[in-house]
Formats: structure tokens, sequence, C-alpha cells
């Protein structure tokens, strides 16, 4: 029931992003690559977007993926983060915003939690660069159909515009996330 609340709530401010924006589902769909319908099921709350989708649609959208998780955006120029940051559920993954004071779009820095049940998601593209740091456990990175093991204190760096998918290696791992949007021009194809 609190996820169906989560996504709902998540919906609700993905529609009011693009309403304010100005644009239709189409016109997001034309600059994302996501298909409409499946635009139509994240506003409408019925599907939950995977961290690619939230970071192209973040982008698409003039805002922060911290924005769209329903975070305060108000404030001085500088942000602190603690540990115990609201977490947010998004296609299996725990998440927990850690960037973004007013204003900032440079980059996005998400704490993920990887719980090693969790079944993995299709490949997915986006525009930008991703940067992963374990924090703890063992991460298992597939990128371009290749598959490699990263462990506590390992990083990846990688075009994210390139097919990739994560999911927890033995037991649970926790991660930073970075994501840029350094090839703004480029359109983002999702699976």
């Amino acid at each position: 029931m609190e996820d169906a609340l989560r996504a709902s709530a998540l919906g609700d401010r993905l529609r009011s992003a693009r309403e304010a924006r100005g644009l239709t589902l189409d016109q997001l769909s034309a600059s994302t690559g996501i298909s409409k319908a499946h635009l139509s099921r994240l506003e409408s709350g019925a599907r939950q977007p995977s961290v690619g989708i939230l970071v192209e649609l973040a982008g698409a959208l003039g805002t922060r993926v911290g924005t769209l998780l329903g975070e305060d955006a108000g404030g001085a120029p500088l942000a602190t983060f603690t540990p115990d940051a609201p977490r947010h559920t998004a296609a299996g993954l725990e998440i927990a915003s850690s960037s973004g004071f007013p204003g900032s779009r440079a980059l996005e820095v998400l704490r993920v939690h990887v719980p090693a049940n969790r079944q993995p998601s299709v490949p997915v593209r986006h525009r930008g660069e991703e940067w992963i740091y374990v924090l703890r456990g063992t991460l298992e990175l597939e990128f371009d159909g290749a598959l490699h093991e990263l462990g506590t204190d390992m990083a990846a760096h990688f075009d994210a515009t390139r097919p990739h998918r994560l999911s927890a290696g033995r037991g649970d791992a926790e991660l930073l996330v970075v994501s840029a949007d350094a090839h703004p021009d480029l359109t983002a194809i999702h699976h």
C-alpha cells in the first residue's frame, strides 16, 4: 500500500513537472525515447521508473531526481545529506538523493541500496555518463553485454548511452551513483 502511494505521488510530480514545462506526453516521449504509454503509466502511478528513467526524465524536465522524488528544493546554495535521508523505492531499488542545492543541475548523486533478491531489470540506456562506487557488498554491472563484478571500494565510470543494468552479487549492495548529462544532444533509448 505504501509503495502504491509513493508511486502515485511520484506520478503526480512527474505530471506537474511536465505540465509546468508545457509539454504533452507525445513531446516528452519524443525527447526521451520513452513510450507515451509507459510515461502515462508512470504518471498514473501504475509503474515505478528505473533509476535510468528517473535520470532521463529529470533531465528532460529541467529538474532533479530528488525533486521528482519529493524532496524540498528550497534554501541556500548548500545542501547536506545524512545517512538516514529518506529513501524512495523505484524498480526494486531503494534510492536516497545525496545531491542538489537549489539551482544545481550539473550532476545527480544517489545513494542506492540493491537488495540481494532484486530481479534484474532489462538493460537501460540514457543520456550522459554514470560513475558508480560500491560502498558495501558486491555489485554485478552488466555493461554493453559484458558482466563486471565490483566489490567494496571499487568504482566504474561509463557512457550511459550504452545498455547497462545492475544487480547485487552476493548479498545486498550499497552504492553511490553519480550521473551527469554530458551528451544533451543524444536521444535516450530505453528497453
